[in-house]
């Protein structure tokens, strides 16, 4: 009950619970649409390299225009970037509805919208993480983080078993129609923000060239992000990516089909939910050791799909894989809030988030070969052979232990920082005050 009531301390805060409740209706409608986009693809073609096409028309903007998002949430007000971007997607995802819905849909009318949707949540997802810390306050910020994720775990459950039924009984338009109204929420949210919680009072900014320099400085010049960013390019590339593509391959072939791949997807959002709860309430001196350590969690998933082992067997290995994802992230972006200057945080997060991003659809694109060459068992018994010895290389790095993390309790207030300098030119924050 400790738990929970740590994780629920920012909802006491006015200003972070509308942006909270914003976020959730946004994630549900969020996991509404990857379904819906496949099933209205394949309805109107039937064609895979078709889906193929707007799905990576999703992700191209976000890969392209995330560092200039970035410099967009630092260079001005947060939340007027963000509103922007909610209605750039509402917009995408409403005409996407309205054509889908009158039947007068083309896949290069999908393509040009989902354009647009992706470069909304480029601008969108840096500013955010440079948002809640103003919203939050430093006492709750790794609670706030740990809300966030747990939101995201449960609306994906809920999202799931909808999204199914909308499109087998009304059609992909109506799904895709709810994604976009939860946008026209979030934005609604956020517009009743005080301007005052939102403000960034800093000095004279930089243009957005200059900008998306000085973001990328800020993180080049610490070994601890550097290493971080690594890390998930690697494990995204090796590790995340084989499971995404041949899962589902192993589900339909060894474990009976789609039901399978769903509760082991389930599972994963269930271990998240429990990751939430751990991570609001845990406060690791050294959050990078944490991290690092928290993901061998991950390991277990692809290991018993080279089996393949049992459903139920890989069930329990994809809760665990989801705990790790939520503790992980949430460490990660507490650790960057809280060791890097407020005006530069949209920024260096679209640095981190441009790793992870290019990584994914480039395992995504040598697994399926890679399986065809070599056999799935192989691929996925070296994925978490690579991933393990990858980590386990990351431990020992001096920069990995000099990193600390806020350690004040969920329950006390903020305590003077004393900020110190390193020998690699890194920022720690400890707290003095609070053993």
């Amino acid at each position: 009950m400790r738990a929970f009531a740590a994780m629920a301390a920012p909802l006491a805060v006015r200003d972070f619970r509308c942006y909270y409740l914003g976020q959730t209706a946004s994630a549900f409608g969020d996991a509404l649409t990857p379904l819906a986009i496949a099933f209205a693809v394949l309805h109107l073609t039937g064609s895979p390299a078709d889906l193929g096409i707007v799905v990576l028309s999703t992700r191209l903007p976000v890969i392209a225009l995330t560092l200039l998002g970035g410099a967009l949430g630092d260079r001005f007000s947060r939340r007027g970037v963000m509103l922007l971007a909610d209605l750039m997607r509402f917009l995408a995802h409403g005409a996407t509805a309205v054509l889908l819905l009158t039947g007068t849909a083309q896949i290069w009318m999908l393509v040009v919208l989902q354009l647009l949707a992706g470069a909304g949540s480029a601008f969108f997802n840096p500013a955010a993480v440079g948002l809640v810390p103003s919203l939050a306050g430093r006492k709750h910020l790794q609670a706030a983080n740990s809300l966030l994720a747990v939101s995201r775990s449960a609306t994906s459950i809920l999202a799931l078993g909808t999204a199914g039924a909308l499109v087998a009984v009304a059609g992909p338009g109506w799904a895709v129609l709810i994604d976009a109204l939860s946008f026209l929420i979030s934005a609604a949210f956020l517009y009743r923000l005080p301007r005052a919680a939102t403000a960034q009072p800093y000095g004279p900014r930089p243009g957005l060239l200059a900008g998306i320099g000085a973001g990328v400085a800020q993180v080049m010049g610490r070994s601890w992000l550097r290493l971080w960013i690594v890390h998930v390019c690697l494990t995204n590339m090796i590790a995340v990516s084989p499971i995404l593509v041949l899962g589902p391959y192993i589900a339909d072939d060894h474990l009976g089909g789609a039901p399978a791949w769903s509760a082991i997807g389930i599972g994963y959002a269930a271990g998240g939910i429990a990751g939430g709860v751990i991570a609001a309430r845990w406060r690791p001196a050294r959050p990078m050791v944490a991290a690092l350590s928290v993901f061998l969690l991950m390991i277990p998933l692809p290991a018993l799909l080279a089996l393949p082992a049992a459903t139920w067997q890989l069930v329990f290995a994809a809760v665990t894989a989801g705990l790790q994802l939520v503790v992980y992230n949430v460490l990660q972006t507490t650790a960057l809030q809280h060791n890097l200057p407020e005006e530069h945080l949209a920024r260096a997060s679209s640095v981190v988030m441009l790793g992870a991003l290019v990584a994914a659809p480039i395992g995504m694109g040598l697994a399926g070969p890679a399986a065809a060459a070599f056999g799935t068992r192989t691929v996925l018994t070296a994925s978490a052979v690579l991933a393990t010895l990858t980590t386990l290389a990351a431990l020992p790095v001096p920069a990995v232990w000099r990193i600390r993390g806020s350690r004040c309790a969920p329950d006390s207030g903020d305590q003077p920082l004393d900020v110190r300098t390193d020998g690699d030119g890194e920022k720690e924050q400890r707290n003095e005050n609070v053993r």
